[in-house]
């Protein structure tokens, strides 16, 4: 992410008037703008407050935290379900009932954010436990 910094004032152009003849000429009454870019890294993470175990009532937060400008996805992981296997997660304020396949996409933000979501399990029907592993991915 660049971000584009406008500075106007008497004690930044005295410090510029070190480097920039013009800006010594001015004295230190008078402004002068210059650009200021900088390159911050993306980084992201996911941390849940305990071990995110699906079993019916249980609940737990996590916080998310991602500074990509486009967004980012939080997804879950874990074994494959059996056939006769159902869980249900409301993650915030979404309902989601886990895949077979073992992988989910519980949410999508559009915006860089740090949160914390609470959620909880509700009609879980396991015949083997089942711990998610939770991922976060920049957009």
């Amino acid at each position: 992410m660049t971000k584009t910094l406008r500075v106007t004032s008497a004690a930044v152009a005295l410090t510029a008037a070190m480097t920039f003849a013009q800006a010594a000429q001015a004295g230190p009454t008078g402004s002068h703008t210059f650009r200021v870019t900088a390159t911050v890294p993306v980084a992201c993470w996911v941390r849940p407050a305990s071990p995110v175990l699906a079993e019916t009532g249980r609940s737990g937060q996590v916080v998310e935290a991602c500074n990509s400008p486009g967004g980012f996805t939080i997804s879950a992981n874990y074994r494959p379900l059996l056939a006769t296997e159902k869980a249900r997660l409301i993650y915030g304020n979404m309902a989601v009932d886990l895949a077979k396949s073992g992988d989910q996409v519980l949410r999508r933000s559009n915006l860089a954010t740090i949160r914390t979501i609470d959620y909880r399990f509700d009609e879980v029907e396991l015949e083997q436990p089942l711990v998610l592993a939770l991922t976060i991915q920049p957009i």
